[in-house]
């Protein structure tokens, strides 16, 4: 069982990280592409460390919250979660690309879409939580 003082943790992560998801939403929606990136950023590390939390395990730097995070998507079979860091590294390179071409952002949509949804099935996951039954590490 989860205990008080980590629900109010876990519940802080998650208010945090969609509270940065939907901000990265409106930032996109006014153009600002690289503060949108930033804010995608925050989000989805409150996410992954809000599924290790959920877990029992506390994840100290980012080198283990992105290890945790493609283990956890290899555990899971969603490439969403596995690849959401090495798909968010492309985000600057994707809207350079498309500023540079004058083409429309698709390719970053795509990132901000895979993101939010990593984000979503990583709180969905951190929510049947059992910090007993985790052995993924």
């Amino acid at each position: 069982m989860v205990n008080a003082a980590v629900n109010r943790r876990l519940d802080r992560y998650r208010r945090q990280s969609l509270r940065l998801r939907d901000d990265a939403l409106a930032e996109m929606q006014s153009g600002r592409w690289l503060r949108a990136e930033e804010l995608l950023w925050g989000s989805l590390t409150l996410a992954v460390k809000g599924a290790a939390l959920s877990r029992g395990q506390d994840l100290a730097d980012d080198a283990a919250v992105k290890d945790y995070a493609a283990r956890l998507g290899r555990r899971l079979r969603d490439r969403r979660v596995r690849d959401a860091f090495a798909r968010l590294d492309q985000f600057s390179d994707a809207v350079e690309r498309a500023r540079e071409s004058r083409r429309r952002m698709e390719p970053v949509i795509q990132i901000f879409e895979d993101t939010t949804a990593a984000v979503a099935r990583l709180w969905a996951w951190a929510d049947t939580a059992a910090p007993e039954a985790e052995n993924d590490r």
